[in-house]
């Protein structure tokens, strides 16, 4: 095995560089640019949770941390009415292209693990489906805390062997009585890792909490969103007309709306959770808008000993 750097982040960089030298890559790539295809609207549904907080705080300053597909974070950010912007990613490669573009404004080039910016830099940071790639997440996750005013927000995989419902649950205890034999601790399908080298660190509702009652925080709020992909869907347009096109529309829309229907019944969880850790008590407008549009706010108990 090729010995590493301890910081090293496996091939994340010299992806993006296939982004723009490689034909099949690019294609995609250009695809993330635009707002009207199906692949870009998953994604949007992943940021929904994103409007009420800007909403609530107009003026507050934002970072995107792993934001290198063009800072689509960031411009979904600037689309909701967030006027402070600043992207960030491992490699500004794209980012470069997406402000000569015009389509961010500031941007820099930022480790997760060892983050440039002082204390309490920007009111927000915010990290979607960038967490689990990092080779040290929760090194990722204390910087992140460290130049966040107010919190930080992750949009991750959830680790559905953690955050199980008590249907799941007592269907794992009733399967075990009628095993023949006993399967092995391991199982690789709990386990994931990706074409570019990093291993997928899922993210649970118990490990936030346990994160911030670590760092003497005790408000964290969750929500969560079901999602499918299916390829090809970066260019299928969600006004085309083509029979091909509806049918991936369709497939996709139909797909998140069963897994909807089953977390709505308590058989499943959500497959992504978006999760907050609030570093200051928030103003109660904001707590109050978060729970109306589905939020779930919790407050963990204070540490006796402080």
């Amino acid at each position: 095995m090729e010995k590493k750097s301890y910081f090293s982040y496996d091939r994340h960089e010299s992806e993006w560089q296939k982004v723009i030298d490689d034909p099949a890559r690019n294609a995609v790539g250009e695809t993330w640019q635009s707002n009207d295809t199906l692949d870009a609207w998953r994604h949007d549904r992943m940021r929904e949770p994103m409007k009420t907080i800007v909403a609530a705080d107009p003026g507050a300053s934002w970072l995107t941390v792993g934001d290198g597909r063009y800072g689509s974070d960031a411009r979904f950010l600037a689309a909701c009415g967030a006027t402070n912007v600043h992207a960030s990613d491992i490699s500004d490669k794209l980012l470069k292209i997406a402000a000569e573009k015009k389509l961010i404004e500031a941007y820099s080039e930022q480790n997760a693990e060892r983050l440039t910016f002082e204390d309490d830099s920007f009111d927000y940071v915010y990290c979607k489906e960038s967490f689990h790639h990092f080779p040290r997440p929760y090194i990722a996750l204390d910087q992140m805390f460290r130049v966040a005013r107010k919190g930080v927000i992750l949009t991750e995989p959830r680790d559905l062997s953690i955050d199980q419902p008590a249907y799941e649950k007592r269907k794992w205890k009733i399967s075990r009585l009628f095993r023949k034999k006993k399967k092995p601790v391991y199982k690789s399908k709990n386990h994931t890792f990706e074409p570019v080298g990093n291993y997928v660190y899922s993210l649970s509702e118990r490990e936030v909490e346990k994160f911030a009652l670590g760092i003497h925080r005790n408000l964290v709020a969750f929500i969560g969103c079901n999602d499918a992909y299916r390829e090809g869907i970066e260019f299928v347009k969600l006004n085309s007309n083509d029979e091909k096109d509806l049918a991936a529309i369709n497939e996709v829309k139909s797909a998140i709306k069963a897994m909807d229907e089953a977390c709505e019944a308590g058989k499943k969880r959500t497959k992504l959770l978006t999760a907050m850790i609030f570093k200051d008590a928030p103003s109660s407008a904001l707590t109050d808008a978060m729970k109306r549009a589905g939020w779930d706010v919790r407050e963990l108990p204070l540490n006796p000993y402080l």
